[in-house]
């Protein structure tokens, strides 16, 4: 077993977009040999640049590198690469980049760096290169890059909100985008949600908020109601750039009655929620029922 090491570097991740559809459209032998055509012109790209591909996983490659402007060069002459694919167009990148402290174990890198690379490249769309601000400011003293706020999202497993940014490489690549100071006074409000049920009734402030709140049968829940129709992990609740998310992962489903509107009816689906209403477990939601929960979002400057 080689040794631990210790060090910084830059991580990229490079997805292919839409490869699922490859396979269905095409069929295994054909689509395969597009993918590991593409994934083999990624990995020379990354060589070149002084990278070093870690492992291929499915349709990605993840690569590190000793400083971010050769992770950055590499990343934009992967996207202005043209892959071959089974049409006119040419196969799609997303790329997510991030520079911090890893860990590197049997040819392997760990650490809360390489999963924030993971993250990030999961926000990016086709043709994008989404980073960090720390691996954008690594880059603040390169003239040869261009990157702008792209967004300010919530990062599963890390639970916050971080500001992100886009490398731009293309030249019509001109949309204007808000810079974080500049985001809606939403943003910005005291963003709190009340919960009422069983006589019971708590209020949860959303900046305060470093998981979701989860709602089901099961006693650990934060909010745990016994009814046989309502599923042992049934919803969660997050709360994401200024607005509670309700996230539905049960077997029967959830209605949703918002003051003065009609029911909607969500399942194994998202839903913000908006002003005040009541949350129906598993059942159609009924003016007297006892498993209702009441909620009401607070906002306050």
């Amino acid at each position: 077993m080689q040794n631990q090491i210790h060090k910084q570097c830059a991580i990229m991740f490079a997805d292919i977009v839409g490869s699922t559809h490859l396979y269905s459209q095409l069929g295994d032998p054909e689509a395969e040999k597009l993918i590991s055509s593409c994934l083999s012109e990624m990995s020379s790209i990354t060589t070149y640049h002084q990278g070093c591909v870690i492992k291929t996983i499915g349709d990605e490659i993840m690569c590190q590198f000793s400083n971010a402007k050769n992770a950055a060069l590499a990343a934009i002459e992967i996207q202005q690469s043209t892959f071959p694919s089974h049409s006119s167009q040419s196969l799609n990148i997303r790329i997510g980049l991030h520079f911090g402290n890893i860990l590197e174990k049997n040819n392997d890198i760990y650490g809360d760096a390489v999963n924030m690379a993971a993250r990030i490249v999961a926000i990016a769309k086709s043709r994008q290169i989404i980073t960090t601000k720390h691996f954008s400011l690594c880059l603040a003293d390169q003239f040869i890059f261009q990157t702008r706020f792209f967004d300010n999202a919530y990062i599963k497993g890390i639970n916050k909100n971080i500001d992100v940014y886009q490398i731009l490489w293309e030249k019509n690549d001109t949309t204007n985008l808000i810079k974080p100071q500049d985001v809606p006074s939403l943003f910005k409000e005291n963003i709190s949600i009340l919960l009422k049920f069983n006589n019971k009734e708590k209020i949860y402030s959303g900046k305060s908020i470093n998981s979701a709140i989860s709602i089901g049968r099961d006693e650990r829940c934060d909010i745990s109601i016994d009814a046989d129709f309502i599923s042992r992990s049934h919803l969660n609740l997050e709360f994401r750039r200024g607005k509670f998310v309700l996230i539905d992962h049960s077997s029967n489903g959830t209605y949703i009655k918002l003051k003065q509107h009609n029911k909607l009816f969500i399942r194994r689906e998202e839903l913000p929620l908006i002003g005040e209403g009541y949350i129906s477990l598993g059942g159609d939601y009924q003016e007297n029922n006892a498993n209702n929960i009441y909620f009401k979002i607070i906002t306050s400057t």
